[in-house]
């Protein structure tokens, strides 16, 4: 029974977030017919859609990290790629930190435990290098995409991240379990589900992070049936 709940409730549910979460704007001039028989633009009159879709845009426009199962969760797999930038977002520069592995361990687990970086996006930047790609079991997401778009999505009082087990460190990986209780920021629809997993950040030559995998002990097919309102 409540398989076929959820179930219903993702097919109602759809159609409305579909709409939240486009990035394509719904037209704001329809032609009209002149009096001399051309057309000319009018103003179309706002409705509760477009009002809804502008507003969404705004808070969806950088959807990052697992963004795609929100959207996959009501039928739309977003979550395009973007190429790496060249440098943070705004022209910022951070300096990158050269940690032996206690101190680095210590970093990551200051990550998870105090800035629940997993939920919030407020990662130790400077462990990073600025070309690391973020992938998980949906897409592959370039650094500040993953950023913005995991505090946009899961930024909320009740998100959380457990740590499930030691951070382990070599020379070549930083790698833990995780524990997360997820509530998506989907308008009118803050959809909740959990979910873990294991964690792996591979590290360069100069000991910075340039891949992050995460893989979860679910296939997305039954993450997706455990989303509850």
């Amino acid at each position: 029974q409540s398989m076929k709940t959820s179930v219903l409730l993702l097919a109602c549910t759809a159609p409305l977030c579909s709409l939240a979460f486009s990035t394509t704007h719904l037209p704001s001039r329809v032609p009209a017919q002149s009096t001399v028989g051309c057309f000319r633009e009018r103003p179309c009159p706002p409705t509760f859609l477009t009002s809804l879709t502008a507003t969404a845009e705004d808070e969806c426009k950088a959807v990052g990290r697992r963004a795609a199962l929100g959207a996959a969760a009501l039928a739309v797999f977003g979550g395009v790629s973007s190429p790496p930038p060249a440098a943070a977002a705004g022209g910022e520069t951070f300096e990158k930190m050269k940690l032996d592995d206690a101190a680095l361990a210590k970093a990551v687990e200051k990550d998870i435990v105090e800035n629940q970086f997993m939920v919030t996006g407020k990662l130790t930047r400077g462990l990073y290098d600025e070309k690391c790609m973020f992938t998980d079991e949906i897409d592959t997401y370039a650094l500040d995409k993953w950023i913005e778009g995991t505090q946009l999505l899961f930024q909320n009082d009740y998100s959380h991240i457990d740590l499930d087990g030691p951070v382990a460190v070599t020379s070549e990986k930083v790698e833990f379990r995780f524990k997360e209780r997820l509530q998506f920021n989907i308008p009118l629809v803050p959809l909740k589900c959990p979910l873990s997993g294991k964690l792996v950040l591979t590290r360069g030559a100069d000991g910075l992070f340039t891949n992050y995998k995460e893989t979860w002990d679910e296939p997305v097919w039954k993450v997706l049936l455990s989303l509850r309102p």
